[in-house]
């Protein structure tokens, strides 16, 4: 069983990042996040993306998915750049951490980790000059 879903889409967004909260579908025992940031502009323009784990009693109580302490941060001589994060049992590929693997402009991690009921992805975007602004899209496929 698969599924897409379209989790935030930034245009020109000038804000320092959010935190978007994540129902994991019932069926789904692995994930495969995309990153897609097409521009930047500004100053000093850099981001940072992370999963965590949120706690199911409805608190808001959230932890490292995985350990992993989320991307190498983007800067926005590196725009566009396209990063996918492989969330599930059995997701191996160089390690569990934010070094990446670097093919053709795309960033791949991979953590090896279950699914909880409830994850954040967290996009934090720098706004240390004030004149940084950032377009890109998260989305997410669902497998069984």
């Amino acid at each position: 069983m698969r599924g897409s879903q379209l989790l935030k889409t930034g245009t020109a967004q000038a804000t320092t990042g959010q935190t978007t909260k994540v129902e994991v579908p019932s069926f789904a025992r692995h994930a495969i996040f995309y990153l897609d940031y097409t521009a930047t502009a500004g100053t000093t323009p850099l981001v940072d993306f992370a999963l965590v784990a949120i706690d199911a009693t409805g608190s808001a109580t959230t932890s490292a998915l995985g350990q992993w302490d989320g991307i190498t941060q983007i800067t926005g001589a590196q725009c566009p750049l396209f990063a996918t994060v492989y969330v599930g049992p059995g997701c191996t590929g160089t390690t569990d951490d934010d070094t990446g693997t670097t093919v053709s402009a795309t960033n791949c991690y991979f953590i090896n980790t279950p699914l909880p009921s409830q994850l954040g992805a967290v996009v934090t975007l720098d706004r240390t000059t004030g004149n940084e602004t950032y377009t890109y899209t998260l989305s997410v496929d669902w497998m069984s």
